[in-house]
């Protein structure tokens, strides 16, 4: 599951994302990284099944996290017009050579991103919310 976690300015100078991850000894995917001195933010990848231990960690040190929305393409309304294609950051969406277009979710950071969501003519692109149990969901 992907998680998104923003640190404040007085969190950035610390190791917080390396000590969550001896601390829970889980592996973290840092899939895209933003941060300078005034603060930032890290969208990351983490087992599911370890989610509300690793979320938890991180909060205790006083980072926010959110769990951002995926992308989801409603393939009656897209008419391949490729207007998405060009502006995705992670190259996460292709046009294939019989002009469809291609969604790869894999690279997609979803609505931490969501350029695609806005320039959709159609509006086939719309964020969902990723399979999270409830009690992780609202944990703090």
């Amino acid at each position: 599951m992907r998680i998104l976690l923003k640190f404040s300015e007085k969190l950035v100078e610390q190791p917080i994302t390396a000590q969550v991850i001896l601390e829970q000894k889980v592996p973290v995917n840092i899939i895209s990284a933003h941060i300078d001195s005034a603060g930032g933010e890290i969208l990351a990848e983490i087992p599911t099944a370890l989610s509300e231990n690793i979320i938890g960690a991180f909060r205790e040190k006083g980072v926010v996290v959110t769990v951002p929305e995926l992308i989801e393409v409603d393939g009656e309304k897209c008419f391949s017009c490729g207007a998405c294609v060009s502006l995705c950051p992670m190259n996460a969406i292709k046009s294939l050579e019989d002009s469809t277009v291609f969604f790869d979710k894999d690279k997609c950071v979803g609505s931490a991103c969501g350029i695609c969501v806005d320039a959709c003519p159609s509006r086939a692109i719309k964020s969902i919310r990723q399979n999270v149990s409830k009690s992780k969901s609202n944990s703090h």
